[in-house]
Order: C-alpha cells, then sequence, then structure tokens
C-alpha cells in the first residue's frame, strides 16, 4: 500500500514539475519571419529574416522585453514598443531609432558578444543578416 501511494505521488510530482509548465507555455511562430522597418520609414538595407526556433531556448522576455507573459506579444513595430514617433509626437523618418533597438539587442547584445566569447552565434556582419 505505501508503495504504491509512494508511486502516486512521485508520478503526480512528475506531472506537475513537466506537464503543468508546458500548458502555460507560448508557442513560438514555427516559421521564420521578416523583421521590417515601421511603416512609413526608409532603409537602405534590405529586411531581416529572422528564426524563432533557432533562438527557442531563450526567453521571450529577453527580446520581449516589455511583455508581461500574458497578453499578446507586441511586434517591435507595433504602437508602444519601439515606434518612429517620439514623445513629443515628431515624426523620425529616420529608421536609426528602430534599427537601433535591434543592433544594440541583437547584434551587439548577443551575437557579437557570444563571437568574442568563443562560443556559436548568429551572424555576426551586416550583409549576413541584410542580404543583398
Amino acid at each position: 500500500m505505501k508503495k504504491s501511494l509512494l508511486a502516486s505521488l512521485f508520478c503526480a510530482a512528475m506531472i506537475c514539475v513537466f506537464a503543468v509548465p508546458s500548458a502555460f507555455a507560448v508557442e513560438a511562430p514555427a516559421a521564420d519571419m521578416m523583421i521590417t522597418a515601421p511603416q512609413g520609414a526608409t532603409t537602405k538595407k534590405n529586411p531581416v529574416t529572422f528564426s524563432h526556433a533557432k533562438h527557442g531556448e531563450l526567453k521571450c522576455q529577453e527580446c520581449h522585453h516589455t511583455w508581461d507573459g500574458k497578453s499578446p506579444i507586441k511586434k517591435c513595430t507595433d504602437s508602444g514598443c519601439h515606434d518612429i514617433v517620439d514623445a513629443k509626437g515628431k515624426d523620425k523618418k529616420d529608421v536609426k531609432y528602430f534599427e537601433t533597438a535591434f543592433h544594440n539587442k541583437c547584434y551587439k547584445g548577443c551575437h557579437k558578444d557570444l563571437k568574442a566569447a568563443g562560443k556559436t552565434t548568429g551572424p555576426t556582419a551586416c550583409g549576413q543578416c541584410h542580404p543583398k
């Protein structure tokens, strides 16, 4: 009797440890997505192809830094994130404001640091992200 109770408790604990968190996990898009400039902005380089699948080991909040874990995730170009309109309502036609967010987070904040540490990383040159 004691063995079956212990086995049942062990099984229940394993379900809690492995199954419950996955029931609440957010599914990242399986397909690659294209990161483009916000509407109204012009760029000199081509859009960037981004793979959520290759970044699956990261926590969502590492990139989606304002996400509360419950509400729908916004794209960086959505209102309230990396807008191309400053706090005074002035339109920033220069896309530098928007692209700096990606370059600081992805390139400088991750890929470049991993490369310097001798670890496997993603692209570290302009043409590797922005194909011709």
